[in-house]
């Protein structure tokens, strides 16, 4: 059975990469599935979140997570994931937001990892335990 995000699977991993053929990073997956599915433009990358360019920059930087700084309340905290939430995660040894997924429902998430393709994976104990907050667009409503 197949699903409308199956066509976000395996796009290659590129930090700060913008263009699905040749790699993107995590928030910009999220960004790009928004105009595609939702025509909704999020007017920043995740470039613009951080001033560290290096590929490790998640294991150096002690900045606030990259949507810390959205203009004009673009972002609401949520309790409740519903669709294209966006579920923001501190991995490995910050403490500081330097990942994001997007919630799918039926307790799936699409995510894009370092040196991997773009994937769906069950949002289970392990993302949960590093999850920081969970967000929600302005005014979208599912």
């Amino acid at each position: 059975m197949s699903h409308w995000y199956d066509k976000y699977v395996n796009i290659p991993y590129k930090l700060f990469g913008t263009d699905p053929k040749t790699g993107m990073d995590c928030f910009n997956l999220l960004r790009y599935v928004f105009s595609e599915e939702l025509d909704i433009v999020i007017p920043y990358t995740s470039s613009d979140f951080l001033k560290i360019v290096d590929d490790r920059w998640f294991e150096k930087t002690h900045q606030q997570h990259f949507l810390e700084g959205a203009k004009n309340g673009d972002w609401e905290d949520v309790e409740k994931l519903n669709d294209f939430d966006l579920i923001l995660m501190s991995l490995g040894s910050t403490n500081v937001v330097n990942h994001c997924a997007m919630y799918l429902g039926n307790n799936k998430i699409l995510q894009m990892i370092e040196n991997r393709p773009s994937g769906i994976y069950e949002y289970h104990r392990y993302f949960k335990q590093y999850t920081v907050k969970k967000q929600r667009w302005k005014n979208l409503q599912n």
